[in-house]
């Protein structure tokens, strides 16, 4: 007579396999896998597969990894369950995920490569994987191969970054060249603005209807035709663009564009970069008081030491987006004056970064009556990390510094930081 089943696990290790292979959910997975030890090795040799899902939007969550794009390559093709995930990976993430090696493409020579080896896979198949790309050009023929590239697969591109070295380069070219990629949604421009040809008259961009996020970066002198040639560049774009953007990585130019707050109604995310102390006045913190934008980051850093002033105008302008606000990061000058009590509370604030000028016989004396008030002013805070910058630092500083660890500043700040409270110390 058989033996009647009193419990699944009765039940033969090859039928249970069977049965077992049905799940298609990670989670359900997991639950199954960690039932019983039975179970567990039942399913073993298929964990690489089924938590795959889980495993990589951890690998891609850290931020000192540049995940290399042929390893993605590599992930597509070991499954389809792998291939399933590695695809909605690579449409959800930043092309700063990656590392773009294999799209950065600086000669000619390379690009007419590439293009030789994409010429024989068979139609319809995207070479560009991860839908991103990277040109540092400095000559004409470089132009010509990048325009011969974006021609033909400019459709699968949805993340660009332009680095233009290139003489006398017309704005009516980068016209032209935006105009095959249809599909954009991050774009970056680094030039020169003497090598730009800007014109009395800027040519209409192209439509670009995806296109969400904008870094314009111009180097030029201080001279008053650099600077207008400059500001034409940035306004032709947001007369183009500026209605659909939501993120936007810019000079100081840009604040002092006519009605900048309206022509970005939509604008969440702010990067003023390359301040300067003659570029940045109070005027311009006065400008972004007045915006009327619900920025949810903020960004304003100098590549040089840090001259924004940590003023009243500064406090007040922080205290316009305090209800949105969720990123924070500030090159300033800290004086005695800072004081966090001043600020509202910025109750989705996670993330602060400063990079802070200061004497450092003022910063100890700052940090241990001042910074510990930032947990009342952003009680949800995650991550915290300050940046000094100043003159040389002797003994008696080191000794002021470690007094202000001893006063248990640090680990207050590490506390309600979760310990993701870091602390730097540069000489210049």
């Amino acid at each position: 007579m058989a033996q009647s089943i009193q419990n699944i696990c009765d039940l033969p290790p090859e039928l249970l396999k069977d049965i077992f292979s049905k799940l298609e959910d990670a989670d359900d997975f997991l639950s199954v896998i960690n039932t019983c030890p039975l179970w567990h090795d039942i399913l073993e040799h298929r964990k690489a597969e089924k938590l795959f899902a889980q495993v990589l939007p951890i690998l891609m969550e850290e931020e000192t990894r540049r995940y290399p794009l042929n390893n993605m390559l590599v992930f597509r093709q070991v499954c389809k369950e792998w291939k399933r995930e590695t695809d909605r990976e690579l449409a959800l993430s930043r092309f700063e995920t990656f590392d773009r090696e294999g799209y950065w493409f600086m000669e000619a020579e390379k690009i007419q490569r590439f293009l030789t080896h994409a010429s024989s896979l068979p139609d319809g198949i995207n070479p560009i994987l991860g839908n991103c790309v990277t040109f540092t050009l400095f000559d004409q023929e470089g132009f010509e191969s990048c325009v011969q590239l974006i021609r033909r697969y400019g459709t699968y591109i949805k993340t660009i970054d332009l680095c233009f070295r290139i003489p006398d380069f017309p704005l009516t070219e980068l016209q032209s060249v935006l105009s095959f990629m249809p599909n954009m949604e991050w774009l970056s421009i680094i030039a020169y603005v003497e090598n730009l040809i800007v014109g009395p008259q800027a040519p209409a961009l192209p439509p670009l209807p995806l296109l969400t996020e904008l870094s314009i970066q111009v180097e030029h002198s201080h001279s008053r035709n650099d600077r207008i040639r400059h500001q034409q560049f940035v306004d032709s774009f947001v007369t183009a663009y500026g209605t659909q953007l939501e993120s936007f990585t810019c000079s100081p130019v840009l604040l002092r564009l006519e009605s900048i707050s309206d022509r970005l109604p939509n604008l969440t995310s702010l990067e003023i970069e390359g301040v300067r102390e003659t570029n940045f006045k109070e005027e311009d913190v006065n400008i972004l008081s007045r915006a009327g934008w619900k920025l949810k980051r903020l960004q304003i850093l100098s590549f040089t030491a840090p001259t924004i002033q940590c003023s009243t105008a500064l406090m007040e302008m922080l205290n316009k987006f305090s209800a949105t606000l969720v990123s924070l990061h500030l090159s300033i000058q800290l004086g005695h004056s800072i004081n966090p009590s001043d600020l509202n509370v910025f109750p989705c604030l996670e993330k602060v970064s400063l990079r802070v000028s200061s004497t450092f016989s003022v910063l100890p004396v700052v940090m241990r009556n001042r910074l510990n008030l930032f947990s009342a002013v952003c009680p949800n805070l995650k991550s915290f990390r300050i940046t000094t910058v100043g003159t040389k630092m002797n003994a008696a500083v080191r000794q002021q510094l470690q007094f202000a660890q001893m006063e248990g500043v640090f680990q207050q700040l590490q506390k309600f930081t979760h310990g993701r409270f870091e602390s730097d110390i540069y000489k210049m």
